[in-house]
């Protein structure tokens, strides 16, 4: 009675079907050490007391269908050396199969071996997305005849709504991937790679609109700046002075907006664990980060500025001393930006720990302990205090308010209060604008723990939280900066006129530019038609009168003849 058979090192390529049909009492089976690609259905056919099928290095590419009724005892398949083949659902079927061994479906999950989970066993693991240090070693409860780890549907994260890959139908089937337990790489990618894969693609999809966004704003207030700057009139009023730094505010903002689409956390081409984000961020995160703040703490005390010179050309309207003068309030916004861009280096210098992360998306600095409180402190303090001077711009148009409905109706006053009207509703968008995605951006910091410890209620409500902390406070602040230009500047008479007086002056020095050269091909190609008329006439000139001279040459030869001829 024969048991065990090898046909190892015999450079097989085929198994023909039936060969096995008279041992059905073969026990052990090798065909390890050959060519075999494909193996045929119906192959084993008969080898109803097989336990062990050695396969290794065959270079198996696809095990065709197999029939339980064929192979109703085997318990192992050695599969080492075979990179191109993952056991069929069919297979991992057969009633008695206990364990695959060396099967690779990943660079990260090599030569992993599966083993069959009993219902009454469990797993739990502290995978990297819930661990508290991020390298902790997955704890596992109950152990098989094989003394091996075992791991369930509930190792993978929000199971029923993210599309995993093969390792995940192993566990279905109720086989344990071994490399889980031994392999952390390949844990993180089958698993917490494959989940944050998921997480971020339709947020890194809504971050292309950055692009847009930061674009135009880019464009809009350049122009703004431009106008400003060659027009001797609006750099000599205070108010446009304040215009001009808010409109150098606004365009960081959309300098931000282009950076933050091309190195936002869901732009990665390989997503990382978001506690390892949190403690080792990128030095570009701190530059993005920089010129927003350099933008936003500007932008808001450029707000509080304009209000203060609207509030006193209106209520102190006779007495020019109370009004800012022009080289006051230079020397205001350049002290200004001096002491914001010192404020936006303070991460950069190290200054108690301050860091710009990118899971917020490069905005204001933050601790980078990693207590998550203590980090949204600190954010929260910031953003108090710039809700404080915002509403301290409110309360200063409230008097103005007032203040005009109290006073006589006189022409200059309505005529500035208007003005006040119209930067009382660019104060106001910036309030919003900023006070909302900054509401957005603090819940988002303090529900950032569920998310590290994978707590959340459903992966879609996981990814509504990135969406709304992540995405929506960043097109907030894009948008603010973009329709700022639309609420003042372009709606001021005086602007608007020295727009028109920009445009047509650059369309005529584009004109003069682009004149003289069209000129120049006219008059060229007139004179190439005059030269070859010219050239055409003398030729035919030149041709008549050689005919002529032929002419003339033959009768005087015929002549010539008719005089001899009489002669004779």
């Amino acid at each position: 009675m024969v048991t065990m058979v090898s046909i190892a090192n015999n450079g097989i390529k085929n198994v023909p079907k039936g060969i096995f049909t008279r041992l059905e009492n073969l026990v052990y089976l090798s065909l390890a050490n050959n060519s075999i690609e494909i193996i045929r259905a119906n192959v084993f056919q008969g080898l109803r007391n097989l336990r062990v099928l050695d396969l290794r290095f065959n270079n198996l590419k696809k095990w065709e269908d197999v029939a339980s009724s064929n192979l109703p005892s085997l318990t192992t398949i050695k599969a080492n050396g075979n990179n191109g083949w993952i056991p069929s659902e069919r297979l991992l079927q057969l009633p008695m199969l206990r364990e695959i061994c060396g099967v690779t479906w990943s660079k990260y999950c090599f030569a992993c071996d599966l083993i069959k989970i009993s219902e009454n066993e469990t797993f739990s693991v502290d995978d990297e997305s819930r661990d508290t240090d991020g390298e902790n070693e997955a704890t596992f409860s109950g152990d098989d005849d094989y003394g091996a780890c075992n791991i369930n549907m509930e190792s993978f994260l929000y199971a029923d709504e993210v599309k995993y890959g093969v390792s995940a139908r192993f566990v279905k089937q109720g086989f344990s991937p071994q490399c889980f337990c031994d392999n952390l790489d390949c844990f993180r990618n089958d698993v917490v790679i494959a989940f944050l894969r998921q997480l971020y693609f339709f947020p890194r999809k809504l971050f292309l609109s950055q692009y847009a966004l930061g674009g135009l704003t880019i464009f809009l207030n350049f122009v703004v700046l431009f106008v400003i700057m060659g027009s001797r009139m609006l750099r000599e009023n205070t108010s446009f002075i304040l215009v001009g730094s808010m409109a150098m505010s606004d365009l960081l903002i959309g300098i931000y907006s282009v950076a933050i689409a091309k190195y936002n956390l869901f732009n990665d081409a390989n997503p990382v664990l978001p506690r390892v984000v949190m403690e080792d961020d990128s030095s570009m995160c701190t530059f993005i980060g920089m010129i927003f703040a350099s933008g936003q703490v500007t932008a808001v005390v450029n707000s509080l500025l304009l209000t203060l010179e609207r509030y006193l050309v209106i209520v102190y309207f006779d007495g020019s001393r109370y009004r800012f003068k022009k080289r006051t309030l230079l020397a205001i916004v350049s002290l200004l930006w001096v002491a914001t861009v010192v404020f936006a280096s303070l991460p950069i210098m190290g200054v108690n720990t301050l860091k710009y992360h990118k899971w917020f998306q490069c905005t204001l600095p933050f601790h980078s302990g990693k207590g998550i409180l203590e980090t949204s402190d600190v954010t929260l303090s910031i953003s108090a205090s710039f809700v404080f001077l915002y509403l301290m711009s409110l309360g200063l148009y409230a008097l103005i308010f007032f203040y005009v409905r109290k006073s006589s109706v006189q022409f200059g006053i309505k005529r500035e209060a208007k003005l006040a009207k119209k930067i009382a509703i660019l104060v106001s968008s910036n309030f919003i604008f900023f006070t909302l995605p900054t509401v957005l951006l603090i819940i988002y910091v303090y529900n950032f723990v569920h998310f590290l410890d994978g707590s959340g209620k459903s992966f879609w409500s996981m990814r509504a939280l990135v969406i709304v902390g992540g995405w929506l406070p960043v097109t907030f602040f894009s948008l603010n900066s973009l329709i700022n230009p639309f609420l003042y500047p372009f709606r001021h008479g005086r602007f608007k006129k020295e727009l028109r007086s920009f445009r047509s002056r650059l369309m005529k020095g584009f004109s003069s530019t682009f004149h003289p050269v069209v000129v120049t091909a006219q008059q060229l190609t007139w004179r190439t038609t005059a030269l070859n008329n010219h050239i055409r006439l003398q030729f035919h000139s030149t041709t008549a009168r050689r005919d002529g001279e032929t002419s003339l040459r033959v009768e005087l030869q015929l002549e010539q003849q008719c005089v001899r001829r009489a002669t004779v």
